[in-house]
């Protein structure tokens, strides 16, 4: 069973991947949470994923906030701890977020056994311009590769040593700027907005809403995935004045 939370399409890339290789069935958050989902049971031997993209060296709010409310039933006829693991997409690195994500997997009384770092196209528009299209193809290069190794490590159970689970200065410095910011108040739609609904359907916490055919955002913070500015068909939602020029981002497997 593989639990994950995408906002622009790498993390599912992911996800199905993993889950066509092992044989997993995929768990959307967005779509638990929308339906307050919360209780699983497993079946046989059947591993447990996690994965999702870093924001700011931490795990996404909405990834915690669904985990705080997960509760898994295991199968008690199968004898054994259920075999736990993580991938976690990012641009630049982990941070301390696998020391995050198993602090509260601990609460839910679950153990983490492995952590997995890849690395794929950056996308945070809100600060910076997305990977362009020939870096983009060089990444997926390496992505492809790395993520052949991580599911041959997942079929074979296999347990990090639990060095990557430490705690980051870079996550005490940059997740706290996470947590209390992902303000919406710089979002709009520009001239270009057909009114499709896109942004509004997409959005993970449901913090966009139509008025007069135009998106309004009517929540004070999000999840900051970036969907709605990187998948809007028209180029038309942006953050101030600088993602006016900027490319946008969407991995092919949302195309």
């Amino acid at each position: 069973m593989i639990f994950y939370f995408t906002g622009t399409g790498n993390s599912l890339y992911v996800a199905k991947r993993i889950g066509d290789e092992l044989g997993e069935r995929l768990v959307d958050i967005t779509t638990a949470m929308k339906e307050k989902s919360f209780v699983y049971s497993l079946s046989g031997d059947e591993k447990i994923g996690f994965i999702f993209p870093v924001y700011f060296y931490g795990v996404p709010s909405i990834v915690a906030d669904f985990i705080a409310e997960l509760i898994i039933e295991q199968n008690l006829e199968a004898r054994m701890q259920p075999y736990v693991f993580s991938v976690m997409t990012c641009g630049g690195g982990m941070g301390g977020t696998p020391k995050m994500l198993e602090d509260l997997l601990k609460k839910q009384k679950v153990s983490l056994d492995a952590a997995f770092e890849l690395k794929m196209a950056s996308n945070y528009i809100m600060m910076y311009q997305p990977t362009g299209p020939a870096l983009q193809k060089k990444i997926q290069i390496a992505t492809d590769k790395k993520l052949t190794d991580i599911i041959a490590a997942i079929s074979k159970k296999k347990k990090d040593d639990g060095s990557k689970r430490k705690k980051s200065f870079l996550t005490k410095v940059a997740y706290p700027l996470y947590v209390h910011g992902r303000k919406t108040r710089l979002f709009y739609a520009d001239n270009k907005c057909n009114g499709c609904r896109k942004c509004e359907k997409i959005c993970p916490v449901s913090a966009i809403q139509m008025v007069n055919n135009k998106p309004v955002w009517t929540a004070k913070q999000c999840t900051h995935c970036t969907a709605c500015i990187n998948r809007c068909p028209q180029k038309a939602i942006q953050y101030g004045k600088k993602t006016l020029k900027w490319r946008r981002f969407e991995n092919p497997i949302l195309k």
